[in-house]
């Protein structure tokens, strides 16, 4: 029997590694994150690796220690647990933007980020 689709191909959009900070696995939970125009996430880390896709829209990204770098819609990314990250902002001031988030976690209860100071409290004046 003949197929009348051409065989899927798979293109690789993301590798990395967990990191030893990361707790076990035991649950992956997901959550969709809309920003307004402009919005920044201001300097976090999680203490579990995030992972996750641009749906919408395109972000300036900035881990510690790297270059800050443009993601569009359909790249993916990676928060290492443990690690800062001091730039997570919709790169557009006229529109909104999207990502879908997945938190590689061991438990229900574990929150998902830490804000560090100079995010987004201090830009509203509560720092």
């Amino acid at each position: 029997m003949t197929s009348r689709f051409p065989p899927l191909a798979r293109e690789p959009v993301l590798v990395e590694p967990l990191p030893p900070a990361n707790p076990p696995v035991r649950l992956v939970k997901g959550a969709r994150i809309r920003f307004a125009p402009g919005q920044p996430t201001g300097p976090h880390r999680h203490p579990m690796s995030t992972v996750g896709v641009v749906t919408e829209g395109s972000f300036m990204f900035e881990r510690e220690g790297e270059e800050a770098r443009l993601i569009r819609t359909g790249d993916g990314f990676f928060e290492p647990a443990g690690r800062t990250i001091l730039r997570f902002d919709n790169a557009s001031a006229t529109a909104p933007a999207e990502i879908v988030c997945y938190y590689l976690t061991d438990r229900d209860d574990r929150p998902p980020i830490e804000m560090l100071p100079g995010g987004m409290e201090a830009q509203r004046g509560e720092a």
